[in-house]
């Protein structure tokens, strides 16, 4: 009787262990993504409807392999991209990011005002001070994860809008 429990706990073990793996992470913490620091920004351009903001974390991939991050989804946003921030014709402007953002396997990226982030855009109520936003994040090479995160002010990443043409 105990030598069939043992069989059936080490099966447990083998078959719990290999679909974890198989759902983009691990129990010891390898051949994962983690976040960390996640939030959204409130501002003027924030606090309307149809109005844009952006998400911000920081991304580590504890993969074996690169990850793209190439747009994600919310409820409260008719649309959600990449973003980078450029200096173009001598002020910072934000546009959408070709081909996603890169996380090389064993490396970080932060995204965050100024820098490159998510951009929510096409917002269907007001993000204020305090709200939680759940939002999407969509990935090449990893699978999609969705966040609940506090809106929050900024004081940093002013910068105007520049559609690609």
């Amino acid at each position: 009787m105990i030598k069939k429990a043992l069989v059936a706990l080490s099966a447990f073990t083998l078959i719990s262990t290999t679909l974890s793996g198989c759902a983009g992470g691990s129990v010891d913490g390898h051949d994962e993504l983690h976040f960390s620091d996640g939030w959204v920004r409130v501002s003027e351009f924030s606090d309307h409807v149809d109005g844009m903001t952006g998400a911000f974390a920081t991304i580590e991939n504890h993969t074996d392999h690169d990850v793209t991050l190439v747009g994600g989804s919310a409820e409260i946003a008719k649309m959600v991209e990449v973003h980078e921030v450029v200096m173009m014709d001598g002020e910072m402007k934000m546009q959408a990011k070709d081909g996603g953002i890169l996380i090389k396997a064993g490396e970080s990226v932060t995204l965050e005002p100024g820098g490159l982030h998510v951009m929510l855009m096409g917002l269907k109520e007001a993000i204020l001070e305090g709200d939680e936003v759940t939002l999407t994040l969509d990935f090449d090479g990893y699978d999609d994860q969705t966040f609940t995160w506090p809106a929050k002010a900024s004081l940093s990443g002013d910068e105007k809008y520049e559609p690609k043409k």
